[in-house]
């Protein structure tokens, strides 16, 4: 009677589930680290500041020169004769009166004289 043999080791698949096995415990240990180096920063950031009273250098803030505060400039005064915004509405007035016929021609224009040389 022949006899069978059997294979020996785990095979494709078993190999495969090993690898993804190992590949993951040194991923999951390389960040563990990487946290655990994080972690000792911290530590030694915080006993600096507990000793020296301030931050250490490199989270330091930069200092600057204040900035210099500026009044906005002044608007000069409008000139004798400058269209304002009440002029401009009083005129306005003055023009509706004419046209409803309130004012005669003269009167606007001695109204309308007056206004634009105050």
């Amino acid at each position: 009677m022949p006899m069978m043999m059997r294979r020996r080791g785990v095979g494709l698949l078993g190999a495969a589930a090993v690898g993804t096995a190992a590949y993951y415990a040194g991923k999951s240990r390389s960040q563990s680290q990487y946290n655990e180096a994080a972690q000792n920063q911290q530590i030694a950031d915080l006993q600096a500041q507990q000793q020296y009273g301030a931050p250490p250098p490199q989270y330091a803030q930069p200092q600057y020169a204040p900035q210099p505060q500026y009044a906005p400039p002044a608007l000069p005064a409008p000139a004798p004769g400058a269209m304002t915004d009440a002029k401009l509405a009083q005129l306005q007035k003055l023009g509706e009166l004419k046209q409803q016929g309130i004012l005669t021609e003269e009167e606007f224009a001695a109204q309308k004289a007056k206004i634009l040389a105050s």
